[in-house]
């Protein structure tokens, strides 16, 4: 099985919304990267058990993010951030090259916030 980014953020935004038995699979693989049989071993479940958990963990986490879209959101303000962030970092040189160095350190500042908040999610 191999994990994706996506996955992972999935499991951020709807683990607390899984039964305790997927929760606790899923933040063992997720979180620790434990492996199916490690995880059997740490829980007392068969490593069949640990796989249901795990599909049925994701295969709830999607339809959450299918009804809900709250990863969909996230990925879309983060991608807007950043063109904000560009735009008003082009601004600021263009701004810089007139001569107009306060609107420019203005500007360059609203960039470096807007990149901020991106990479605080």
């Amino acid at each position: 099985m191999r994990k994706t980014v996506e996955e992972q953020f999935l499991f951020d935004f709807y683990g607390e919304l899984l039964s305790d038995k997927q929760k606790r699979v899923l933040e063992y693989y997720y979180n620790d990267d434990l492996s199916i049989a490690e995880i059997a071993e740490l829980t007392g479940l068969t490593r069949q058990g640990v796989y249901d958990a795990y599909k049925r963990g994701k295969a709830q986490m999607r339809l959450y993010e299918d009804k809900l879209g709250l990863y969909a959101r996230f990925v879309r303000q983060r991608e807007g951030l950043a063109r904000i962030a560009d735009k008003l970092a082009v601004l600021a040189r263009e701004d810089a090259d007139k001569g107009n160095q306060t609107r420019a350190a203005s500007l360059f500042d609203l960039a470096r916030e807007a990149r901020d908040l991106r990479d605080s999610y």
